[in-house]
């Protein structure tokens, strides 16, 4: 894998990766304690919860995910299992698949199903990745300096900006240097619900030998309780661009959904969840079905 191949991995995954945790019930608000005074502190407070609770949550959610990037979108119903994700495609660039496609898309199903081999690859990236992204998640409260700006609707609104003193130990950590944004935490369930950012200025890598990220990209997340007490990031919007090895345009331009969210069996094995994808769902698209709204009230 190329290394900005494994930058754009990194740095989204902290920005959409899957964090579902299990948090306690609400509470409330005239009965929480106060914030602290130290900003930093109430958001370090906060990732820790949030990274203990998803430890903790065992877990598994089918959901639908409409996703669009410069390639085009697809539309998916996905299962979590014990075995890892399944997916099946629903639609691509707004319109059900062609015979041609759909026995490409059953032939990839099949394969991770009846593969261990390739599961085991699959997993192995996932990991990584993920390793990555936790450690980009727990640098946040030493990389920037927040300030609260208010509340809103339960919601603490802090503002961000980077700290002058910290120093990056990795090159994929040097992005925090040139971003700036705001953060929203759940007040009750103590976990962040929102983040947008944006470059202020450019991000060189390697002197600018190895690449660059241009001024001006921008991302925005959101999380929200889809079912008991399980959160899922339910929204994501990345627009960056840059230079590669060498003189190579970067476009990472990315909008995803997720809709539609059922708890399923904690034990589910994957073929147990191919056998209900096979059964088929009909082809409507996440976007076309009333956006963010359909998942809060479905589970």
């Amino acid at each position: 894998m190329s290394y900005f191949n494994f930058l754009r991995r990194a740095w989204l995954l902290l920005i959409f990766a899957s964090l579902g945790t299990t948090l306690r019930a609400q509470t409330p608000a005239d009965t929480l304690p106060p914030l602290p005074k130290d900003a930093n502190q109430f958001v370090k407070d906060a990732i820790k919860h949030q990274l203990e609770a998803d430890a903790a949550d065992h877990t598994h959610w089918r959901y639908h995910i409409h996703r669009e990037d410069e390639r085009g979108s697809q539309d998916r119903d996905v299962i979590d299992t014990k075995d890892g994700q399944l997916a099946r495609t629903l639609l691509i660039n707004g319109k059900p698949l062609t015979p041609e496609q759909r026995s490409a898309d059953e032939l990839r199903m099949k394969k991770l199903v009846e593969d261990p081999d390739e599961r085991a690859k699959r997993d192995k990236r996932a990991k990584e990745d993920e390793d990555k992204g936790v450690q980009m998640f727990k640098a946040i409260p030493d990389a920037f300096i927040f300030k609260y700006e208010g509340a809103e609707n339960g919601q603490v609104r802090l503002s961000f900006f980077p700290n002058p003193h910290y120093n990056p130990p990795t090159r994929e950590l040097q992005v925090f240097r040139s971003l700036s944004g705001m953060i929203w935490i759940d007040r009750a369930a103590v976990r962040m619900s929102r983040l947008d950012g944006s470059l202020f200025e450019d991000v060189t890598f390697g002197w600018g030998l190895l690449g660059r990220l241009n001024k001006g990209g921008t991302f925005s997340v959101t999380q929200r309780r889809v079912g008991d007490d399980h959160w899922e990031i339910v929204s994501l919007d990345v627009k960056m661009s840059g230079h590669a090895v060498i003189f190579k345009t970067i476009n990472v331009k990315q909008l995803q959904r997720m809709t539609e969210f059922h708890r399923v069996s904690d034990n589910m094995t994957i073929s147990e969840a191919y056998q209900l994808l096979e059964k088929g769902d009909s082809a409507v698209s996440a976007e076309n079905k009333g956006g963010l709204a359909n998942s809060q009230g479905k589970q």
